[in-house]
């Protein structure tokens, strides 16, 4: 590798002497050793299995212990590592024999007093399966089988050096193959020559010197364990890589040197970075949302995959939705969306097909905004309607994302989480992902609030109004109206007709629908309310039963998530009372809303309970306290944006 011995090369910069360049001999011989260890002993992932039999002393009876073994057909077809604990509490020596399928595996020696730890191996083709029996038996009784586990490794280590100590004969997972081994001693050995003084620091040609000939040492064992015992140590492949930038550091010290000089402008550029940190977390936030709502689009038909069409679902869709490309879960009954979708193919009930297309057409009928809207965006045309339909969810989200900034501007660290808690949260980040009218109305919401804030009540007795017409539920918003600290009497007199404003165009289109004769399938709708508290706490209950049963894995830690933000969030706003904030008084009617929610809302993964009272988690992010309690609540009230980040299946987050 570095040639130690020969002077007379090229001088050395610290003056101590000169130090020739490898030779390229040393230098191919390196490249080769690389290569091999890559080929032989380098895995990409390594799944670790390990089942404890059992970890309580047995005592032998007539000097032997019999272990019945369970289920073990996760470890066949690889060789396995049985380990057991031993100790001898006698005086004398005890030599233990441990057989199993009239196999013969070790002998064991136990010297008086002694505890020794026991790895054997069962090779391919000796398998073991539920009630084959493993049998230790010792002269007499007075020793013990502390513990048994049968597993695919002996031992394993995590972090930079990452490795697995396994049965000599296993077979490497995501094995690297000769084309990477060869491409590697391509590149290794198409680089330039180099020695020990092209390193410039002593400190780092010091701490070359000790570690190179470690790497080699360990590689080597690595290399050659298989064949001098009955283990293999496998390394992971980052760990391989560590390695081979250590023993090539010199051709890399000049790289470094260079990044060293730039420190000073790295510095400035840091130190503008983190001067703009909070605005550039926002960005972030949006370019998040952007990249992992990009991973939904399919070229064939588009971003259709959001409104979630099942392919079990009972009811035909329209013909015109039939011949048009769109994307069909499998196996699924699919979501409310692909109803919204279909209404806004036929926007005016007129085809008697939609009877048919729909589940309950006089309830998704009364919720007609925003699948009109996806009518004029798609120009009338059923393939861009489908399209404009999933598309407008994505950009009202980003409308509203900029419209929040008026409440909580990039100028501190507590307003970007509460920004985020809103726009993160599992109900408006499911709404964007399953094409339901609940993200799209928390935009009317805000320009509802902005109104009332300028003073425009009945610009904001409007937007309700419009807003009924996107979920009925919405009429509630109309408490933002009532202000009870206000003492302008005209605005108590024109309460009135405001609230007129507020339920005419949903009255009107109503009288539509009744003319419009359409069908009510079932109950559809009735299901969501119930007596006070009995859907909240028949969710606490099942939830807190499913973790008991499943564990925390399961999708009953989301429902406790719900159930615990919205239990936050109610307690927040009742106790803040900021009669005065819009934003209050609409949290508050969510309040009551919850109150009465019933199963049907909050039954099901995913609850729709968080869609239903996603203005209630807008309204908490907008009045919670800025005091020393802030961090505490705030992650308590926002929790559901751990359930949003996975339904929006954030690369780094999806599946955890």
């Amino acid at each position: 590798m570095v040639d130690l011995v020969g002077y007379g090369g090229r001088p050395d910069s610290t003056g101590t002497g000169s130090i020739r360049p490898c030779s390229k001999y040393v230098a191919l011989l390196l490249a080769i050793f690389c290569a091999l260890v890559l080929h032989e002993r380098i895995y990409g992932d390594f799944e670790r299995l390990r089942f404890p039999i059992f970890r309580s002393q047995q005592t032998p009876s007539l000097g032997a212990v019999t272990v019945r073994l369970p289920d073990l057909s996760l470890l066949s077809q690889q060789p396995l590592a049985i380990i057991l604990r031993l100790s001898n509490n006698d005086s004398v020596s005890q030599v233990l024999q441990v057989t199993t399928s009239d196999t013969t595996l070790a002998d064991v020696l136990l010297e008086p007093g002694q505890q020794v730890r026991v790895d054997l191996n069962l090779r391919d083709g000796t398998a073991l399966s539920a009630g084959d029996k493993l049998t230790v038996t010792g002269n007499t009784d007075g020793w013990s089988l502390n513990s048994l586990e049968i597993a695919n490794i002996h031992g394993f280590s995590t972090g930079l050096v990452e490795f697995v100590i396994v049965p000599a004969s296993t077979e490497i997972p995501n094995h690297f193959g000769a084309l990477a081994a060869l491409a590697l001693l391509t590149v290794l050995i198409a680089l330039p020559k180099f020695s020990i003084g092209d390193i410039r620091n002593t400190v780092t040609r010091t701490a070359y010197i000790v570690l190179a000939p470690i790497v080699v040492l360990f590689l080597t064992v690595i290399l050659v364990a298989p064949w001098l015992s009955n283990y293999s140590v496998l390394l992971a492949d980052h760990s391989f890589l560590l390695c081979v930038a250590i023993l090539y550091y010199p051709l890399l010290d000049a790289p470094l040197v260079t990044i060293r000089r730039l420190l000073p402008t790295l510095q400035e550029s840091w130190t503008y970075v983190w001067s703009h940190r909070v605005p550039l977390l926002y960005a972030a936030a949006l370019i998040l949302f952007a990249t992992s709502i990009s991973n939904f689009y399919d070229s064939t038909t588009g971003l259709t995959t959001l409104i979630r069409f099942g392919e079990t679902v009972e009811q035909p869709r329209l013909p015109s939705v039939r011949t048009t490309p769109h994307h069909v879960v499998q196996d699924s009954v699919g979501y409310d969306g692909q109803f919204y979708a279909q209404l806004a193919v036929e926007p005016l009930l007129l085809d008697p097909a939609i009877n048919v297309a729909l589940d309950n057409p006089a309830y998704r009928a009364r919720r007609i905004l925003f699948s009109w809207t996806a009518f004029l965006f798609g120009f009338g045309q059923p393939a861009l309607i489908l399209q404009a339909y999933a598309i407008q969810n994505i950009v009202f989200w980003f409308v509203l994302a900029l419209l929040l900034t008026r409440w909580f501007p990039p100028q501190n660290l507590q307003n970007f989480s509460l920004w985020f808690g809103c726009l993160f949260s599992h109900g408006a980040l499911f709404s964007v992902m399953s094409a339901v009218p609940d993200g799209p109305s928390m935009l009317l919401l805000a320009l509802t609030v902005i109104a009332i804030e300028r003073g425009r009540s009945n610009r904001a007795a409007g937007l309700i109004g419009l807003a009924g017409l996107a979920k009925d539920i919405n009429l509630l918003w109309s408490t933002i109206l009532i202000d009870t600290r206000s003492t302008n009497r005209r605005g108590w007199l024109l309460l009135g007709p405001r609230l007129i404003l507020v339920v005419t165009p949903l009255a009107v289109w109503m009288l539509y629908l009744f003319y419009a004769d359409l069908e009510f399938r079932d109950a559809a709708g009735f299901r969501n309310f119930s007596a006070p508290f009995t859907g909240y706490v028949a969710l606490w209950d099942t939830t807190l039963s499913e973790l008991a049963k499943d564990g925390w894995d399961s999708y009953g830690r989301f429902n406790l998530f719900l159930l615990v933000s919205v239990s936050t969030q109610t307690i927040v706003l009742i106790w803040v009372r900021a009669w005065g904030d819009p934003w209050w008084r609409t949290g508050m009617a969510s309040c009551v809303l919850m109150v009465f929610l019933g199963s049907a809302v909050w039954e099901g993964h995913p609850s729709a309970a968080t869609r239903v009272l996603l203005p209630m988690t807008f309204a908490f992010n907008a009045v919670l306290p800025r005091n020393n309690w802030f961090w505490l609540l705030f992650g308590l009230g926002n929790l559901t944006a751990l359930h949003g980040l996975e339904v929006l299946r954030v690369p780094f987050w999806y599946l955890l």
